[in-house]
């Protein structure tokens, strides 16, 4: 009877420490499901930072990177169509060019202005500036096609009110323009029309 009651004792025994261990091995189980489940999302945390920071690296290289397409002619060592960085100045245009020769008129030009997309900058000579050939008030003579009105684009040679009104509408609809070849865009003007008129136009 003794025995028995020994056997019943330790049968007894196993089965609450069996119940201990099962207990215990759920809790450590939820435990790391817990931390990997941290792990997974701090992961992902990170990726997702890592991921914008490249995207916005890449922006930033792709704004450093733009090049614009700059014509520079006149008293200069090596006239010629330039490609620069899209927030160059004057100057930097001007020593790719090779700088001013001797006859320049040192003073006609701002140096220090940044450039545009499909400008051209004219460096007269002292003689063509003594005879009254070029002013300081020729550029401002130039139609800005991004902000003249009907009247100022129909000063423009074949513009008449009518492909003015195309020109604003055009403006108003797509922004400004980034070159002056960008005014073929508008309905009407095509490139027999643009000859007559790109020698007289910029974008500002």
């Amino acid at each position: 009877m003794k025995n028995k009651w020994y056997y019943g004792a330790f049968i007894l025994l196993v089965i609450v420490v069996g119940i201990i261990y099962v207990n215990l091995e759920s809790s450590v189980s939820i435990e790391v499901d817990k931390d990997t489940k941290d792990n997974v999302e701090n992961n992902i945390g990170e990726e997702d930072n890592n991921e914008e920071y490249n995207t916005d690296e890449q922006d930033n290289e792709e704004k450093l990177d733009k090049t614009i397409y700059v014509h520079i002619c006149g008293e200069v060592v090596n006239e010629g169509v330039y490609t620069v960085k899209e927030d160059s100045r004057v100057y930097e245009v001007l020593e790719l060019a090779g700088g001013l020769t001797e006859e320049a008129a040192t003073d006609y030009v701002n140096l220090a202005r940044q450039v545009k997309d499909g400008e051209k900058i004219i460096f007269p000579s002292k003689e063509q500036m003594e005879n009254g050939e070029f002013s300081v008030e020729d550029t401002e003579k130039l139609v800005n096609i991004n902000t003249a009105s009907i009247e100022k684009l129909t000063t423009l040679s074949g513009i008449g009110e009518s492909r003015a009104k195309l020109i604003i509408d055009y403006r108003e609809e797509h922004g400004d323009f980034e070159t002056i070849e960008d005014i073929m865009k508008v309905s009407g003007i095509k490139e027999g029309a643009y000859n007559k008129i790109k020698d007289s136009i910029i974008v500002k």
